[in-house]
């Protein structure tokens, strides 16, 4: 997809702060080491529009990002990360589900994987949490550039196994490696929720 415009619209919080935007919402979830605000910037061409830290867990709130005038990317705070003190974890638990209760809500989510790992079972209950919410998402394996091309294909159906999703459905992404395009998931967006940009 071509990137004309990017660029943070709004952010949130507390649950106090959550808009209704007027544009579709791609909601992106992952754990807090998956590299999910790296691929963000990857996917919107824009390196220094999302910060990335080094510190897992730093992303605290939600970030909405409009990309070309047509949709929303909002980078939700990451789970599962072990050190945060179990209070933080709490605000960041409530805030996700004041967001997913908030109307319209997300049309489609995009759920993170390391592509390195099985899925925890924090990523399994995220992935229950989004079929009990009859929200259509797409997984995502991510730093698939750390694994040899049969490495992915062995690390994906591990993924598939554990999620019951069909092997074909997920999509390796590398926020790295130029040669793993973002396209294949900018397609899978566009024809998952018939967006025009």
């Amino acid at each position: 997809m071509k990137i004309i415009s990017a660029a943070l619209l709004d952010q949130a919080h507390n649950p106090g702060q959550i808009p209704s935007p007027p544009y579709p919402q791609v909601a992106v979830f992952g754990r807090s080491n998956v590299g999910k605000s790296s691929l963000l910037a990857k996917m919107m061409r824009r390196r220094k529009l999302v910060k990335v830290s080094s510190t897992p867990g730093k992303t605290r709130a939600i970030y909405y990002y409009l990309v070309n005038n047509a949709l929303l990317l909002v980078d939700l705070p990451g789970y599962g990360f072990s050190k945060a003190p179990r209070g933080v974890a709490n605000q960041w638990r409530s805030l996700v589900e004041a967001y997913l209760d908030k109307e319209p809500g997300p049309k489609l989510a995009l759920h993170l994987i390391d592509i390195r790992h099985s899925p925890t079972k924090d990523d399994i209950s995220v992935h229950r949490i989004l079929a009990g919410r009859y929200i259509p998402s797409i997984t995502v394996a991510t730093k698939a550039d750390k694994l040899s091309r049969s490495g992915v294909i062995r690390a994906t159906n591990v993924i598939g196994r554990e999620l019951g999703e069909p092997v074909e459905l997920i999509v390796p992404a590398s926020a790295k490696d130029a040669s793993i395009s973002a396209d294949p998931l900018w397609d899978r967006i566009l024809a998952e929720t018939g967006i025009t940009p």
